[in-house]
């Protein structure tokens, strides 16, 4: 009795496993073929990124993603240009993962409560400038005329370049600009044109080609390096940044986070190398009027790269921890929190 049950169990086990994997088992053969294919999964990571120098490295980055970090994909976030209390919200609420935007922001953001921020690294230390009309010979005689801050007053193009003018003893008087055809209507009209406007990059180039290509009776010319006059030692000053912005998403998927941080890095050398100007002029004229709507063509873009008015060399946190506490103390008397140093990664 015991040997037929054994010989039935048997049976059932023989029919069951050839139902299963089938006379010539293919379906045996086909799960082999299944477990020799690795699944693979991509970590995407949605950041904010304004139309300024900070955007420049971040289009790059999205299009050469599957290169320089394979796993990994970046869902870039519009975020509106000059306008504190939207970045703000967005911020609070978490909207993405990471945000490309001022140090200068992030800093007080910070200061006022938002302890989720904390700074990765910083990529942008050249890139804001005063230009005025033709007609003005030197900075000078910008006392006590109207200048226009775009994209508005209290941003870092306006501060940076308001303590430069002020150390040399002019008091300029600054009022907002936005951007757009509003901003484009004032500067290129004679009867509403500033004596001069103190933008970012990609800004300054825009205006400077189409001041030519619309044939303007006003023109403007760069007459100040905000970052030279600024910080005359270096030449050079902490404006744009990468930021933690939700620490518990990033912080779950650090290995991930950190690939991304560094394909930035080599997005950030990428657009610093002269080779690659073409390129990356034509990715980001892309990408701006994708986003953005910008039309500006590349030429726009690639005449700014080829100008030195942009520099970008991304240097983490930790290892200018000091230069930044000492230069938004010196240029817009903020003092930082040294815990906003202390991220995720």
């Amino acid at each position: 009795m015991k040997t037929y049950r054994s010989l039935m169990l048997k049976l059932v086990a023989a029919c069951t496993l050839a139902v299963m994997t089938g006379a010539d088992g293919e379906l045996l053969a086909q799960e082999g073929s299944l477990q020799k294919t690795p699944f693979t999964s991509t970590t995407t990571f949605s950041v904010i990124t304004p139309p300024d120098p900070n955007f420049i490295p971040m289009a790059v980055l999205s299009a050469r993603a599957e290169e320089w970090m394979p796993g990994v994909d970046v869902d870039m976030v519009m975020a509106p240009s000059g306008d504190p209390s939207a970045m703000r919200a967005m911020l609070y609420s978490r909207s993405a993962d990471f945000a490309l935007f001022s140090v200068l922001g992030g800093s007080r953001f910070y200061s006022s409560g938002m302890s989720n921020l904390s700074l990765v690294g910083v990529h942008v230390w050249k890139g804001v400038y005063l230009a005025a009309q033709e007609s003005v010979t030197s900075v000078e005689k910008l006392n006590g005329e109207r200048l226009i801050a775009v994209p508005a007053i209290m941003t870092p193009s306006h501060m940076v370049a308001n303590h430069a003018l002020r150390s040399k003893g002019i008091r300029a008087d600054f009022v907002s600009g936005g951007g757009g055809p509003v901003l484009m209507a004032q500067l290129s009209r004679p009867e509403s044109a500033p004596a001069g406007f103190v933008a970012p990059e990609p800004m300054v180039s825009i205006i400077l080609q189409r001041q030519q290509k619309e044939n303007w009776p006003i023109r403007y010319r760069v007459i100040m390096d905000s970052q030279d006059a600024a910080s005359p030692e270096t030449g050079e000053t902490p404006l744009g940044g990468l930021w933690v912005v939700d620490p518990e998403r990033i912080g779950s998927k650090k290995d991930a986070a950190r690939k991304f941080v560094e394909g930035f890095g080599k997005a950030v050398d990428y657009v610093g190398d002269p080779r690659n100007v073409d390129e990356v002029a034509r990715i980001v004229s892309v990408a701006m009027k994708e986003i953005y709507g910008q039309n500006a063509p590349a030429s726009v873009y690639r005449s700014m790269l080829q100008s030195g008015r942009l520099k970008l060399d991304f240097r983490k946190a930790d290892a200018v921890e000091s230069v930044i506490t000492s230069e938004l103390k010196r240029i817009y008397d903020v003092s930082i929190d040294a815990n906003l140093f202390r991220s995720v990664l």
